[in-house]
Formats: C-alpha cells, structure tokens, sequence
C-alpha cells in the first residue's frame, strides 16, 4: 500500500474518503482503546474510577483532545512503540479483516471505481496511525494513502495528538500536499463538513437524518447521497 504523497497529473482527479462510517462501520481507535482497556482489566477499572473526571470533558468539543490524551495514556501506559503496533496489527486483523459487514461494501466498491479510473485516492481519518494503516491494510485497500492523526510521545510518556479531524482534516491532507479542492469527498458525518465543503462533489454516505438535513443545509443542498 502506497503511503507516501505523490504529485497528480494535471488530469488526475483526487478522491477523498474518510474511513469509520464510511469505508467501514464502528469508531475504530474508539475500539482499540476499550481493547487496550482490558489489557489488564485494571485499566478499565482506573478508566470507570476516573470517569467523573473524563467523561465530561471527552463530550465537550474544547475539552475533548485533553479527555483523549488521558484515556490514550491510560490505555497505553507501559507498552513500548513496538508493543502498541504489534496490538494494533492484531486488532486491525479481526476489526475490518474478518467480521462480515464490518466493511461499507458499496462505498469500498466505489474507492476500487475510482482507482480503476486511474484517479489519486487517499484514506483521511482521525484514527491515529498506526491503527489506520492497518485498518486499511485488513480491508484490503491497496494503493491508497493514508492521512491519519498522529501520535507522538512527550517526555513525560504523554501521547501529544495531532488530529486530522474537521479543519484538523484539511491541514493534514495540505501537509500530504494534496491541493484543495478535492475533486469527490466521501463521508457519513456532519464532522466532516470542511473536508465536504472542500470537494467539488460531496458524497454523504450513510448519514443519520440529522446530519444528512445539516450538511444539505450548509451545502445548498447539493450532495451525492449513498447508503450501503
């Protein structure tokens, strides 16, 4: 799989699909976490003792990357870089590469169209890399790049994120010097409405009813609305 930016041929048209909810269901660095959680058991326990204090905080967007840090400390304290990958390849495994509908099929079948159309097609995500290379890896998604949050360390062992999320979304696919606007953008949520704003067809794909009225709203209505 292709992870490393190339530039487009002026006639090269770019697709842009983010990945949980669209390419696949379930929020996967989400699960991830709650698997690390078990890995002990004491780690769920601290996370429910703690939880007074970090769930407000997760459900408030200003406050929601400091709740994040914690629960990723907290479910990675004491592993090396080397053991938290080789957790995340084994969960990547069962997560998108061996559960049935686990996988968006219409939406993965429309990824594989626009890479038979020779188009660039890139995976943008908030899932921290490099549970999202991975993920794609299981699903089989060969020749894509992938744009994921990252995950760094501070010297007191604190994961420091960067995430590709909302504009966040937008900066890190600049970074990957991919040009803006997109030609297609491919997502379930109203979360992404800059990366859809950003695209010369916005594709909605599996969309509650409220974030489906939101997005027709702050699109004029003009979006390509697909369902699995």
């Amino acid at each position: 799989m292709s992870r490393e930016s190339e530039e487009p041929t002026p006639e090269q048209a770019v697709a842009v699909f983010d990945l949980d909810g669209t390419l696949l269901s379930g929020d996967s660095f989400g699960f991830f976490l709650a698997h690390l959680m078990r890995r002990p058991p004491a780690r769920a326990v601290v996370a429910v003792v703690t939880a007074p204090a970090w769930l407000p905080a997760f459900l408030l967007s200003p406050t929601r990357l400091v709740a994040e840090r914690y629960l990723v400390w907290l479910a990675a304290v004491g592993m090396t870089d080397e053991d938290f990958t080789a957790e995340a390849a084994s969960f990547a495994a069962g997560h998108a590469g061996s559960r049935p509908g686990r996988a968006t099929s219409a939406v993965v079948a429309r990824l594989r169209e626009h890479q038979s159309r020779g188009d660039r097609v890139v995976v943008a995500t908030g899932c921290a890399s490099p549970l999202a290379e991975l993920v794609c890896d299981a699903l089989g998604l060969d020749g894509v790049e992938v744009v994921a949050s990252r995950l760094t360390r501070s010297r007191w062992g604190l994961p420091r994120a960067t995430p590709a999320r909302g504009d966040g979304k937008l900066r890190a696919l600049a970074a990957a010097g991919i040009s803006l606007p997109v030609d297609h953008a491919y997502s379930d949520s109203s979360a992404d409405l800059p990366l859809l704003r950003a695209a010369r067809v916005p594709h909605v794909v599996n969309a509650s009813p409220r974030d489906l009225r939101r997005l027709r709203r702050a699109l004029g209505g003009d979006v390509h609305v697909m369902s699995s």
